[in-house]
This record gives C-alpha cells, structure tokens and sequence, in this order.
C-alpha cells in the first residue's frame, strides 16, 4: 500500500504543505498525533534522489523519513510530548538501527530484521511484523498483527509503518555503499 493510503486498520498520515509535521489519523479521521522532526532537523524522504528532484518532491513520491540518529517529537493529545529515536547515529549494523518510542509506561521498539523486514514490539511483546514489498525502492508495507491493539498502540504502529518504513541494510551493504561513492 502506497503511504498516502490508510493502513489496513484505516489509521492515516498526512505531511504539513510545510514539510515542518507528520499528522497522524485515526479511521474516523481524528487527529491523534503530530511528529515534528529535531529541532536543527527537517522531513527527508525516503531513498536518495536520482535525478534533480527537491526534498518535497521526494516526500511525496515516497513520504516522509527522518534523519537517522536524530530524534524527533511525537506529540500525542492528552499525554503530551514525547521522544522518538530512530536507529543511532552512524550505526553500521542492523541490531542497532532500531527505532524506539516510551509513551505512558510503554516502551515501543520496531526492530528491523533484514533488508526489508521489522517486528514492532511493546514492553517486548510483539505487536506486528512488517514486510515492505520487493523492489528498490518501494514503499508498500503488509502488517501481521500478533496481538490486540489500542488507539495508542496503533498511533505509534502506523508511525512505524509510514514514516519509519521496515527494512535497513546491514553492516556490508554499508560499507559498500561508502566505497562507491
């Protein structure tokens, strides 16, 4: 499914004109949470540019990424501000690109498993696993869920699948990428 559509469970985002939030919507399309990138940071979008295309462009082929090792702000009506890390900075390998999210006493992980795979994770049950489709760079993601889920529980879910996407390469893919450029 392509990121502007809603997920399977009818939960959405929406990027601001000004690339400056992530608005994320429940099926009845109320507003339950607004992603803002680091302060000294902006939305990318997903996978570098090939040919002369601007950031917003990007986005709105792919949608919005964040900057790896930068943590962003998730705001969430009625609990607050809270922090979201994606993967640590100049991570090589793919244990250590995860994403976590501590919202009300619960401790979200999406690990990533493979080039294209993630499990989300809470308090270390797992929520859902993610495939994204076969391709480069494609952005169509199936969930298998493999537990019951709040409106809470499918904000940062939905997070996870559009903005996070499942999937980063591994430590070789890594250095072969730096070698040839």
């Amino acid at each position: 499914m392509k990121w502007k559509s809603p997920t399977d469970t009818g939960w959405s985002v929406q990027i601001a004109a000004d690339l400056s939030l992530v608005a994320i919507f429940d099926p009845a399309g109320v507003l339950r949470g607004e992603l803002f990138p680091a302060s000294d940071s902006e939305f990318t979008g997903h996978f570098g540019s090939w040919k002369r295309e601007s950031t917003a462009e990007r986005i709105d082929r792919y949608g919005p990424a964040l900057i790896k090792g930068k943590p962003a702000t998730l705001q969430l009506p009625g609990v607050g501000a809270v922090s979201v890390s994606d993967g640590k900075l100049g991570a090589m390998r793919r244990r250590n690109k995860f994403c976590e999210v501590s919202v009300a006493g619960r401790q979200y992980r999406f690990e990533h498993s493979s080039g294209r795979k993630a499990t989300a994770l809470r308090d270390g049950t797992t929520l859902a696993r993610y495939v994204r489709a076969h391709g480069l760079r494609a952005i169509e993601v199936s969930r298998k869920s493999f537990a019951a889920t709040d409106e809470l529980d499918e904000c940062v879910l939905t997070l996870f699948q559009k903005v996070i996407l499942p999937g980063r390469e591994g430590a070789f893919s890594e250095t072969m990428s730096a070698l040839s450029i």
